[in-house]
């Protein structure tokens, strides 16, 4: 039977019209799609979900001084919330990822990347109680009950059409577009957040000076990488879309800008992030500028001038400004002959050609290539496999546009040659690299003070930015400074 317009809007609005819908005030005052989810399951799936969530993110930063301190900023904001009753619980996790997050029910998590960006206490209370926000106007469940009603509409428009599969696609989408904050949820949190900071006479504009230096971090990050047309996609922009307008916007809409004497707390929060570590945890491997090592695993290597190194639980990637890709992860072989394992094992679905076996620092090794695809763009991609202990693998994928796959060889096989195995005496020596805090001596240049960080020609941005520089700004505009040692 062929179903009309008029029947779909009409199922539509049954849909819609029944209980099922679930709206309810949240603390802002707005009516949101929350009945499909009570509090106590929100609770329920926030403490299910937080041990995964710092599991993917390099676990919970083991600092009980600064974990007692953040506590104490989030209880401070939470009994000012409107759901104080929650069982709200502070974690830090152990990632240099710029990033904040907010679980259903209470559990609001901060990276330790986040906190050596962050500037003063009223910066990280801003993060901390936009977050609260996020929990507080039940935006997770909000998200769900849209997915539902996405799903149920999708459902409805299937029997319109006849088409289960038109369904099942328009879900997907649906899925992929509610996975981030809504403008208006960020809004909302920055306007429950600001609330939150003026009843606990927090700076509220500091809400707004840290998103500018979210900003220029993005900025840098994406510069770096030579990918400046995507300066959101290395942080909690991607996930939490807002502007300094908006912001401030927000702030105002709290009625919380006419603040007499509000706590900043710069030298306090300078006081207790002093000695936090910087980049990479020593257990997930370091990148010092183009070195990688790994103490636990014992080994290191080192990619060319000008590739940036980012280390993941998965693998280490390196890249150039232009586009060339290093990969580098561990496998296991079923083969005893490692020619064998890159032509039919790792590469069993590419036509690997010029297979061939080779050593590296006395370490039995293959290599093979073939041309592929990477992001749809085409590549020269050579695979470079070394072996380790037992049945373990290194490997190095190398993917290079092939206008460019000749001009790198030379330095892409220096980077297969770097790989060696460190003694147990080697591992022990190195030291992971850490945010110091000090007061910059007289006529000391922003390039003297960044030397200490990894990011190679980068190093000036980078310190301008953890310090909140403007471009020219010496570094004695500031009574104390961040360094990295």
């Amino acid at each position: 039977m062929e179903l009309s317009r008029r029947h779909f809007l009409s199922g539509a609005a049954v849909v819609c019209g029944s209980a099922v819908c679930g709206c309810a005030q949240n603390p802002a005052g707005r009516s949101a799609l929350t009945g499909f989810t009570s509090v106590e399951q929100d609770v329920a799936v926030g403490q299910r979900e937080l041990p995964k969530l710092l599991e993917a993110f390099g676990g919970a930063y083991e600092d009980p001084r600064l974990q007692r301190y953040v506590d104490g900023i989030g209880k401070r904001l939470a009994q000012r919330s409107e759901m104080p009753d929650l069982p709200y619980t502070f974690s830090i996790a152990n990632s240099p990822v710029v990033n904040a997050f907010a679980l259903p029910g209470g559990p609001v998590t901060v990276t330790r990347g986040l906190i050596t960006l962050c500037d003063s206490e009223a910066e990280l209370a801003g993060v901390i109680g936009h977050e609260i926000g996020h929990v507080t106007a039940r935006h997770s469940a909000e998200r769900q009950g849209q997915q539902v009603l996405a799903t149920l509409g999708m459902a409805v428009l299937g029997i319109a059409t006849g088409s289960r599969e038109v369904a099942q696609l328009a879900q997907v989408g649906a899925q992929a577009f509610l996975s981030n904050y809504s403008r208006k949820q960020e809004m909302e949190a920055d306007t429950l957040g600001a609330r939150y900071l003026d009843r606990a006479n927090y700076d509220v504009s500091a809400m707004a000076s840290f998103l500018g230096t979210l900003g220029d971090q993005s900025r840098v990050e994406a510069r770096t990488l030579g990918m400046e047309g995507q300066i959101d996609q290395f942080n909690m922009m991607a996930s939490h879309p807002r502007t300094v307008d908006r912001v401030e916007a927000a702030i105002a809409a709290a009625e919380a800008v006419r603040q007499e004497k509000p706590f900043l707390g710069r030298d306090e929060y300078l006081d207790i992030i002093d000695g936090i570590l910087f980049g990479d945890d020593p257990k997930q491997g370091i990148a010092f500028g183009t070195r990688f090592v790994h103490p636990g695993l014992r080994f290191e290597f080192t990619v060319p001038d000008g590739f940036r190194i980012l280390n993941s639980a998965a693998n280490v990637m390196a890249r150039d400004p232009e586009g060339a890709i290093i990969v580098f992860d561990m496998a296991k072989t079923r083969s005893a002959d490692l020619r064998r394992y890159v032509a039919n094992e790792w590469a069993a679905n590419a036509r690997v050609s010029g297979v061939e076996a080779f050593t590296v620092n006395g370490l039995p090794a293959a290599t093979g290539a073939t041309r592929g695809t990477v992001n749809n763009q085409p590549m020269d991609v050579r695979f470079v496999a070394i072996a380790g202990e037992g049945a373990s693998v290194y490997r190095f994928m190398f993917a290079t546009p092939p206008g460019r796959t000749a001009s790198l060889s030379e330095p892409l096989r220096r980077t297969s040659y770097s790989f060696r195995r460190l003694s147990a005496a080697e591992a022990a020596r190195i030291e992971p690299l850490r945010l110091r805090v000090v007061r910059p001596p007289s006529g000391a240049t922003v390039a003297d003070l960044a030397q200490g960080l990894p990011y190679g020609r980068f190093n000036a941005d980078w310190f301008s930015v953890l310090n909140g520089l403007a471009p020219g700004e010496r570094p004695q505009a500031r009574d104390r400074v961040k360094v990295v040692a």
